[in-house]
């Protein structure tokens, strides 16, 4: 009995033992220390607004710099011709003048190649302009006066003068490449719309055909031969009843290099532009029977302004 008894309470003390000595598994929540790695709703919409303020302002970027094709429909101020040394008119020991046009015309087709792939600061692009087509086309009157020139007269080499001082027209084409900069100086302002706003400065250099086109006239000085030749004063080297000068075609083919220099402000697709183009143009006549082989070395100037459209 009494060793009954001793092994109960031997097995009581060892299950009291064992509880004392279990480890606590009660959690406590300390509030202050645990909610700071908890992700609140408000953080959530504040990550969000940063991304989509970001690809806001990505797309926003993109679309004010995206124009890099331009349209240029010009209206040309003056153009001259003059010559590069004296060409002799054949008639009353003349020479040629300095030509200017009263008015004139131009088409423009181009892109802006840009030289870096993101604008710097969002605000400064660097490109080089490629205008694949520059077209021209320029009308010069005729000279004040009845007579024009002498079809009777022929020079050195047994060639008729051109007649210069006739009404002309002149084509010119050509394609021309070269530095810009486009700087977009207000685009840290708050107004989204000014961002758009973009001023271009530009230097191109092209080479050049022209065609000029001398029409036919009866500014003859031998349509009133009476009242400038007796009969014994008429130049033998002259046919007046059927000379080639006054009805052959006239058309003289000119080629050489132009430099251009201009700027233009745009908003979007739209901007206005000035430009003033120099250089040479070496002419020569395509009648080369009635004229001669001669060339004639014109400086020519033009001074334009344009309608820009981009796209």
């Amino acid at each position: 009995m009494n060793r009954l008894l001793f092994s109960c309470m031997a097995i009581v003390w060892t299950l009291l033992s064992f509880a004392q000595d279990k480890p606590d598994s009660t959690v406590v929540l300390d509030l202050a220390e645990d909610t700071t790695q908890v992700t609140t709703i408000n953080d959530i919409v504040e990550v969000q607004e940063i991304i989509t303020s970001r690809n806001y302002n990505a797309a926003h970027f993109s679309k004010v710099w995206s124009l890099n094709s331009f349209l240029n429909l010009d209206y040309n101020l003056t153009a001259r011709l003059k010559p590069n040394k004296p060409i002799d008119l054949g008639y009353n020991n003349g020479e040629v003048p300095e030509f200017k046009s009263d008015w004139g015309v131009s088409l423009q087709l181009g892109k802006n190649y840009r030289l870096h792939k993101y604008p710097i600061i969002n605000m400064i692009q660097f490109n080089i302009d490629y205008s694949y087509i520059d077209l021209n086309v320029n009308h010069y009157k005729a000279a004040e006066g009845n007579k024009l020139y002498d079809s009777s007269q022929k020079n050195n080499k047994d060639y008729y003068y051109i007649p210069w001082l006739l009404e002309k027209y002149e084509v010119n084409y050509g394609m021309t490449v070269g530095p810009s900069v486009t700087i977009a100086p207000f685009i840290y302002m708050d107004i989204p719309q000014l961002h758009y706003l973009k001023f271009n400065v530009y230097g191109h250099i092209g080479y050049h055909a022209s065609l000029l086109y001398i029409s036919n006239d009866k500014k003859d000085i031998n349509n009133d031969k009476k009242g400038i030749y007796d009969a014994a004063e008429i130049p033998d080297n002259s046919n007046i009843s059927d000379n080639p000068v006054r009805s052959t075609l006239k058309l003289n083919l000119g080629h050489g290099l132009i430099y251009g220099f201009g700027f233009n402000v745009s908003w979007k697709s739209i901007g206005l532009g000035y430009e003033l183009r120099n250089g040479a143009l070496n002419y020569q006549s395509l009648n080369h029977n009635i004229f001669g082989p001669d060339k004639y070395k014109f400086k020519t100037t033009t001074s334009r302004i344009y309608l820009q459209i981009r796209y």
